[in-house]
């Protein structure tokens, strides 16, 4: 049996996508400035034209009276994201109202003279310790670059708890360098405690390594004791217009360190379909994956920074969706925020992973991730799903259930949904000979790139019976097709913001 090895990256083609992907995005935002995009760039322009003279920044404003302000002191004028820029009000982007803003870039040249631009780098943390439920949000600038790597000094530094935003004193908080293989932490100060965001694997991919914080450290403020060590982080940053990017968990799969293990894609069993044969042997390298399938909330966000052209067809059919827009800005309907988002063509959900700078999963991603690596039929084992592990047909439910619902049919490292309540897009083309043809291809990688008519679907829905919420099952579609159970979530070899 060939072994197909299933790698992150090959260094030359990685490169290459990597610049193709980042030309490809461009574009896609540059198209994306229409329809709800209009209506929030316009109520920006009231604020700018209410606060041009208050100098600085201009600010989304989260909670303040004003949609864009321009703060009196450069764009941070305290929890309420500056003064005034008008008689109408936004609501907040997201629970904490913090004061968002459209990233600057500035130029630097390198040791071989080349000019490049940097961008300023906001990112928002979630911080989970003890009794303290609170968000932190840290704007910094590039200063200074040298031996591949950048230096940011922070510009402003934000803590929100109870919806309630606190600015941070000058010092309170500090930015690492980011460079070609590693990310120094990012550290914020508060209560009397500091807390320290970083990467807890080696960067893999693409250089420049961008960082993607994934473990916290907490310590006493004065004394620099160890309070905590090595807790989960949830970071995000904000799109290129500024609006807030979700924070979602995501969990690693794979190897431990960057060495291959064997994972054989498909099933023998009895059950199995003639499309998941034969067995396709890949070495796999690890990975992340969404804990959770995309929500309203979060699908939200992605339409007030991107829009709804997704390649010059809608992302989401708004017939289905459960959002409505007022003034230009996308919300999720009461009640619906954490429902799954539903509706979206495969155009949609690749630029929804895309925007937040992750990939949809591969077909071998998934399967590793509802399989225990191959270890078991299901996300939970080997039992036949029931309706404590599954939301799919013989429940007789007539819609998605809020994530997590059904925590007994979570994977092994805490995946939601795998099996059942929405199916989800995939980024392979469908084929039903694939895996035979990628086994005597020794450049296919376990990814399907030949183009065809259907996308693959994975997962089952609240519509679909038990066989195929079966890890192994393949489904497909049309990337131009909506359905009321279809829906997303995201991998990534690299995450990054």
């Amino acid at each position: 049996m060939q072994i197909v090895t299933a790698r992150p990256w090959a260094r030359l083609g990685w490169l290459l996508l990597a610049l193709g992907c980042a030309a490809l995005c461009a574009l896609g935002c540059d198209d994306g400035a229409s329809g709800s995009d209009a209506g929030l760039d316009a109520a920006w322009d009231a604020g700018d034209a209410g606060g041009e003279d208050g100098g600085g920044d201009a600010e989304i404003d989260g909670g303040g009276d004003g949609a864009r302000d321009a703060g009196a002191d450069g764009g941070d004028a305290g929890s309420d994201g500056g003064a005034d820029g008008g008689d109408g009000s936004t609501p907040p982007l997201t629970d904490c109202a913090f004061p968002y803003s459209q990233p600057g870039e500035r130029e630097f040249t390198d040791e071989m003279g080349f000019t490049f631009s940097v961008s300023d780098f906001h990112l928002r943390c979630k911080i989970v310790h003890e009794e303290l439920r609170a968000e932190v949000f840290v704007k910094a600038v590039p200063v200074s670059h040298e031996r591949f790597a950048t230096s940011f000094e922070v510009e402003s530094a934000y803590v929100c708890r109870d919806a309630v935003v606190e600015k941070l004193e000058d010092g309170m908080a500090e930015m690492g360098s980011i460079g070609r293989h590693n990310w120094k932490s990012m550290e914020v100060a508060f209560d009397g405690r500091r807390y320290a965001f970083y990467m807890g694997g080696p960067c893999a991919g693409a250089r420049p390594c961008t960082p993607w914080p994934d473990l916290m450290d907490v310590r006493e403020l004065d004394s620099g004791e160890l309070i905590a060590e090595g807790l989960p982080a949830i970071c995000a940053g904000v799109g290129e217009r500024g609006v807030p990017k979700p924070l979602v968990d995501m969990a690693r799969l794979g190897a431990d360190e960057n060495e291959g293990l064997p994972f054989d894609m498909g099933s023998t069993a009895a059950e199995a379909d003639p499309d998941e044969q034969p067995l396709l042997a890949l070495d796999i390298y690890p990975f992340f994956m969404d804990v959770r399938e995309a929500s309203w909330a979060d699908l939200a966000l992605f339409l007030n920074d991107q829009g709804n052209d997704c390649e010059g067809r809608a992302c989401v059919a708004l017939e289905l969706a459960s959002l409505e827009e007022r003034d230009g800005i996308w919300r999720a309907m009461p009640g619906a925020e954490d429902l799954p988002a539903v509706g979206l063509s495969w155009y949609g959900a690749s630029a929804y992973c895309e925007w937040r700078r992750l990939h949809l999963p591969y077909e071998y991603e998934f399967e590793i991730a509802a399989s225990a690596r191959g270890t078991q039929t299901y996300p939970w084992g080997d039992q036949a799903p029931d309706c404590d592990r599954a939301v799919f047909a013989d429940c007789g439910l007539e819609g998605p259930q809020p994530p997590c619902s059904r925590a007994a049919g979570a994977s092994r490292e805490g995946i939601c949904d795998l099996a059942g309540n929405v199916s989800e897009w995939i980024i392979d083309y469908y084929a039903a000979d694939f895996y035979a043809t990628c086994a005597a291809d020794p450049y296919c990688y376990g990814r399907n790139q030949t183009e065809s008519n259907t996308m693959v679907v994975r997962g089952g829905s609240y519509l679909d019976t038990a066989h195929e919420l079966r890890a192994a099952d393949r489904d497909s579609a049309a990337p131009d097709i909506t359905a009321a159970d279809r829906g997303v979530r995201c991998s990534a070899w690299n995450p990054s913001f």
